[in-house]
């Protein structure tokens, strides 16, 4: 049933204005109180300000730490003593000074250095891993709050359409032009239409708040939005270019230094049967003007103790090692096929199906309202329009985001900081 001009004319200079706000720029549509970041500002904010990366630093020089002190070598010790003797009225006293040094063998000394050195380096790759995970979920947080706005704005549009034919629908049920059936299918949806509005607000909410919570935590800044929309298309990677930066991945370089210092510390366990002599030095002065230096040597006896049990732990440690490395390698080499297939797809979606869902959608929704402006299209007809449109431009929103998300994440999985890029 086709619509009448005099009733449907309120109704109409609504949409009318609605087709002008498809024209906005997408910056015009987001002023508001809420703080808002470019991403290369949120990526900094991330680098002064996160919690998670002042923790994964500490843990880097928790590591160093313990590893330079493992390498430290025996300090010495010094002794002084004296003794006070008396026998029938006859006193005797000694005087012992004494200075005590450890000495490792050279070889184990080495060995501990050397596992000390790939300890620390394990420890720094490992902070440039977590450098680069936490730096993906920031750029994914930024994506995923573009989306949420931008997906929050086209539920106001299809609701203020869905509104508009709704209050025409009652206009027009009172003057009999149509069914009571038709009328109770607009309110449905408009009831629905503000529940969407209502949840796409909440996504909002939450994408900002976790946002902020990454790059400004504890700053009393509730959200963060993002000042720019995701635009164009992400840069093409192909297959052998993510391949080829296997070697640049931070874990497979922590778990090869792990594995370099394991062995370092099996080479120091193999010499622990060796004893550590302990040699001294000392003044001896006593009262009867006897005095003199003194020198001595402890050398434990490997009776008992041969040191059997750090050697299998060691070579067990060793062997873990090495087999945690094969299984790195095999699983880094998964995530890059992996990302890198799952970019690729997103990535061909994008430039072959967005633009045209997003002009497709916007046509009409256009070409909708002007013929129900024209009584050549009926309410229901409308509303299938402006079902169209929404779910068009949700597919074309998401096809972007997904398309850069995956992109970002197949930058991590290459083991690219944000700084290495360009």
């Amino acid at each position: 049933m086709m619509g009448v001009p005099g009733l449907a004319s309120p109704g109409l200079q609504t949409l009318v204005a609605l087709g002008t706000l498809l024209l906005l720029p997408y910056a015009a549509l987001c002023q508001d109180a809420v703080r808002r970041v470019s991403l290369a500002e949120a990526l900094e904010a991330f680098a002064e300000n996160s919690l998670a990366l002042r923790i994964a630093r500490s843990e880097a020089a928790e590591i160093a730490g313990a590893a330079r002190q493992s390498r430290a070598y025996f300090n010495p010790s010094f002794s002084i003593s004296r003794d006070d003797l008396d026998h029938d009225r006859e006193r005797h006293w000694e005087e012992i000074l004494l200075i005590s040094q450890p000495l490792e063998w050279p070889g184990r000394t080495a060995a501990r250095h050397r596992a000390a050195r790939h300890m620390i380096g394990a420890g720094a790759a490992r902070f440039r891993g977590d450098s680069i995970q936490l730096a993906f979920e920031v750029r994914e947080a930024y994506a995923r709050a573009w989306f949420a706005e931008a997906a929050e704005l086209t539920a106001r549009q299809a609701a203020s359409v869905i509104q508009d034919v709704t209050e025409d629908a009652e206009i027009r049920l009172d003057a009999g032009d149509i069914s009571a059936f038709e009328t109770r299918r607009l309110r449905l949806e408009r009831v629905q239409a503000e529940q969407d509005v209502a949840e796409a607000e909440l996504q909002v909410r939450s994408a900002r708040r976790y946002l902020a919570t990454l790059i400004f935590p504890g700053t009393g800044i509730e959200e963060i939005g993002p000042s720019a929309g995701l635009e164009g298309v992400p840069p093409p990677v192909t297959r052998e270019e993510a391949l080829d930066a296997l070697p640049e991945r931070p874990d497979l370089e922590a778990a090869t230094r792990d594995l370099d210092a394991a062995q370092a510390e099996f080479a120091a366990a193999n010499s622990g049967w060796v004893p550590v002599p302990t040699i001294g030095f000392g003044y001896r002065h006593q009262d009867d003007g006897f005095h003199g230096v003194s020198l001595g040597l402890d050398l434990p006896l490997p009776l008992f103790d041969r040191g059997g049990g750090a050697r299998e732990e060691a070579d067990a440690r060793s062997s873990a090692a090495a087999y945690r490395l094969d299984l790195r390698s095999r699983l880094a080499e998964n995530d890059l096929l992996a990302t890198s297939e799952r970019y690729a797809s997103s990535r061909a979606r994008l430039e072959t199906a967005a633009d045209g869902l997003l002009a497709d959608g916007e046509a009409l929704l256009e070409s909708a309202t002007a013929a129900y402006g024209e009584n050549e299209m009926s309410l229901l007809e409308l509303l299938d329009a402006a079902s169209a449109f929404r779910n068009a431009q949700l597919s074309a929103l998401s096809m972007r985001s997904a398309a850069w998300i995956d992109y970002y994440d197949l930058l991590r999985a290459m083991g690219r900081a944000p700084e290495e890029e360009g």
